[in-house]
This record gives structure tokens, sequence and C-alpha cells, in this order.
């Protein structure tokens, strides 16, 4: 599955890194606090991109977005925390379209949790969408 708007090919991708290969210090590297969250949102609308999440919790850090190409999102993730791409590089995940609506969803059911069924991540991700209305980033 593509998703397409009528200006150029641009995907749904997610980019992230775990605790299922990240250490706690290496996550930590990653993570958004909400200053550098609301600044990687601000980044992303000058830099043109229309639609992106972003959440950082202790056992991950995501961005999904709309854009041509993920390095657009690995790029802004590292300009925005401690984190190298290269680290990064080393134990990131990279999904798209329809592999990142499905992470996504599990993610949001607690599947992909270290803690099974774990119901806060849900929250977090609705604080992360309305951030993101907040800035014009997501429109639903």
């Amino acid at each position: 599955m593509q998703i397409k708007n009528n200006e150029s090919n641009l995907s749904f991708y997610v980019v992230g890194i775990s605790y299922k290969k990240a250490d706690a210090k290496l996550r930590g590297f990653f993570s958004l606090s909400p200053t550098k969250k609301v600044n990687l949102l601000k980044q992303a609308k000058a830099s043109g991109i229309e639609a992106l999440l972003a959440t950082s919790t202790c056992n991950r850090t995501e961005i999904y977005g709309m854009v041509d190409h993920p390095t657009e999102l690995v790029q802004l993730l590292c300009k925005n925390t401690k984190g190298s791409i290269e680290a990064f590089e080393n134990v990131a995940y990279i999904l798209k379209d329809s592999d990142a609506i499905e992470h996504m969803f599990r993610v949001g059911a607690g599947l992909d949790s270290q803690i099974l069924g774990d119901f806060e991540i849900i929250s977090q991700l609705k604080i992360s969408s309305k951030i993101s209305r907040k800035y014009g980033l997501m429109d639903a």
C-alpha cells in the first residue's frame, strides 16, 4: 500500500528505537522532552512536512510521518536529541505504509510494550496527536 498525494510520492513511515534493541542509556540519547518535541514539530512544519506525530516514552521514541523518504524523519530526530544518525542506524526500525500503520496499532494496543497490554502508551499517543494538531501537523 502506498499513500500518495497529487504533488509527490509521499509515504507513511515510522522511524524509531525501542527497548527491543536499545538499552535505557541509548534510548535516553534519543528521548524528546516536551520542548524538544515542539521544536521538532516546528522544524518539520517549516521544512514542508504536512503530517507528523512524535512520541517519546521511557521505552521508545518514534516519529510517524508522511514524507518522501524516511531520512527526513531520522534527521529531525537526531537534530533534536543527543543521538547520532550512526547510533540510530544500529538499533532503529523504519517501517513504511501498511507496516507502519500495523506497528502504530500494535503500539497503541500495548502489544509491542515491554509489559504486554500496557495501556499507558495509548494515552501518550493521544497526547502526541493533540500536540501535532496544535502545530498543524495532523488534521484528523
